[in-house]
């Protein structure tokens, strides 16, 4: 069994919910940190959500208003994923948001 640390980087250009990363189907995965930057030009929410492959549903654990300019810690706490579990994102305004969420993975082979 292999532990992995793991860097997802995202740019949501989008309004819709995004996969940011999806944990592999031998592995579980904890999402430490989701870290995101507003570089656009207006105060705007993120929403973050976890796909659970085994229920096919998004279920939402975070809303934030990120300031124009600023940076923050959008996970308000650790989040593990299960075999095929995605982290989704979404925007309320698109071209605004670009980060990176810290994973470690657990390879389960």
């Amino acid at each position: 069994m292999a532990n992995r640390y793991k860097n997802a980087q995202f740019d949501l250009n989008s309004t819709n919910k995004t996969d940011v990363y999806t944990c592999p189907s031998n592995s579980r995965a904890i999402v430490q940190n989701i870290h995101t930057a507003n570089v656009g030009g207006s105060n705007v929410e993120i929403k973050a959500f976890v796909f659970d492959n085994s229920a096919s549903t998004s279920f939402q654990f975070a809303e934030h208003t990120v300031n124009t300019g600023t940076s923050k810690s959008i996970a308000d706490g650790t989040i593990i994923l299960e075999e095929n579990d995605k982290l989704q994102l979404q925007a309320a305004t698109a071209d605004i948001f670009e980060g990176t969420v810290a994973i470690l993975e657990f390879d389960r082979t």
